[in-house]
């Protein structure tokens, strides 16, 4: 097969534009783009004088100009527009601007349309007289061409010459399509700063609340005769709400608690602040896992988050018998892992989760552990972890994995924590997280240890 390129080069203008949207392209500043743009537009027709004018956001009838430039633009340069000027960045500096009424371009804008006017007479132009100056009179021909946003006609390039015959409707229309182009270039990369500008503050305030949420978790983990902890929280890519805590409940008694508040987010982090605050304000009488959990709902459900609930587990350990009692409110079911490697999943005692129904009656299981037993507590952003997807397919860590990396001997609580998130990230093959994902690990050594 036979082919032929046809010789672009005949038409310089194809060469200069592609350079002219290839350097467009990388560009972030819209004064700079409508800099490189302005020499492209300033070589497709030759002018004496320059003028663009904005009405955007003003009352009906008013204008600012944001440029003049004298001469003819295809020579212009920093020079031509100083940079300690409000005119060098319009966007910026918009305040900064005069703002005007009336003469030839009050009578242009408010008639909306792209004009060809000839016959000029603007030395006693109010408005642009003052604006060219000297070059006012001399000036006998203006095309005044919009840019269009929502329909609307907001911004206007003025093209002034001294003869009255400079440029044809071709011409005129083909300026039309340009300015139109680069006004919409423009606008993009305004609205693109703009959203990087808040999604710079959203990504700080994300970044606040998630200092403060790591804050609120213990700052060691407590000395408890008789048990070895270790825990680990790795947080997505938002803030969370996942939360996990230690109670001394006073004769050998301690209490553990794991959370997780629905949703990712301010929110959920926010849940999850008052969720601690409210745990660590009960001073009820009954020592138990049912009390706490119902006191903690009861203060939950009467807050004014409509749809938020958290799922809880909480439970107390008898250090001199091993005895665990504890409470699941819609949580995960901990793994125990026995001596003998036999895996145990704690589904007794399950309720609703915290916050949707403040009469809920809280149940309590018990179950004894032996000197060698470990309870491994952990959210859902553990086995509700995806693998990376493959044909559609999408393969969550599941439970059936979390036990496999629980069942070997471990040395300590340090290292159930190490085969788990090995075996996760082993599934994931990444260290980006889609959830919060939080472990406590608690090894039962005996009342002498």
């Amino acid at each position: 097969m036979t082919h032929r390129y046809v010789d672009l080069t005949e038409n310089p203008d194809i060469g200069e534009l592609a350079d002219v949207l290839r350097r467009a392209s990388t560009m972030s500043d819209p004064a700079e783009l409508s800099f490189s743009f302005g020499r492209w537009l300033s070589r497709r027709f030759v002018r004496d004088y320059f003028v663009s004018v904005s009405k955007r956001g003003l009352p009906e009838g008013q204008f600012k100009i944001t440029r003049a430039i004298k001469g003819n633009p295809a020579e212009f340069n920093q020079r031509t527009q100083p940079r300690d000027t409000p005119r060098s960045n319009p966007w910026r500096d918009w305040e900064d601007l005069p703002t005007h009424s009336g003469g030839l371009i009050g009578e242009i804008i408010a008639k909306g349309e792209p004009a060809l006017v000839t016959d000029l007479d603007l030395a006693s132009d109010p408005v642009l007289g003052p604006e060219l100056r000297g070059d006012a009179p001399r000036m006998r021909s203006m095309a005044a061409m919009p840019t269009f946003d929502k329909g609307e006609p907001i911004n206007w390039a003025l093209s002034f010459s001294a003869s009255t015959d400079w440029i044809t409707l071709d011409r005129f229309a083909a300026g039309l399509l340009d300015i139109n182009m680069m006004g919409s270039a423009t606008r993009n990369l305004v609205a693109l700063r703009q959203v990087d500008a808040l999604n710079s503050r959203l990504r700080h305030q994300l970044e606040q609340v998630a200092s403060l949420q790591r804050a609120l978790l213990p700052e060691r983990l407590p000395t408890i005769p008789g048990v070895k902890l270790a825990t680990s929280y790795l947080t997505s890519a938002e803030a969370g709400g996942d939360y996990y805590d230690f109670f001394d409940f006073g004769k050998g008694r301690w209490g553990m608690l794991i959370a997780d508040v629905a949703g990712h987010g301010a929110a959920a982090a926010t849940v999850m602040a008052m969720l601690r605050a409210i745990l660590h304000a009960y001073e009820g009488e009954e020592r138990s896992p049912a009390a706490v959990m119902r006191f903690c709902n009861s203060k939950l459900a009467a807050s004014p988050l409509v749809g938020s609930f958290t799922t809880a587990f909480c439970a107390m350990l008898d250090t001199q018998t091993g005895e665990l009692t504890y409470a699941r409110c819609g949580h995960n079911p901990p793994r125990l892992r026995r001596t003998d490697g036999a895996i145990q999943a704690l589904e007794c005692a399950g309720t609703l989760p915290l916050g949707i129904d403040g009469s809920v009656e809280f149940e309590e299981a018990t179950v004894t552990l032996q000197p060698g037993d470990t309870l491994v507590l952990y959210t859902d952003g553990i086995t509700e972890a995806f693998a990376p997807s493959e044909e559609g397919s999408r393969d969550m860590f599941g439970v059936a994995r979390l036990d496999d990396a629980i069942r070997p001997p471990a040395e300590s609580p340090w290292s159930v924590v190490d085969a788990i998130l090995g075996s996760l990230y082993a599934h994931t093959r990444t260290m980006v997280r889609d959830d919060d994902q939080t472990l406590v690990v608690a090894r039962y050594d005996g009342p002498d240890a």
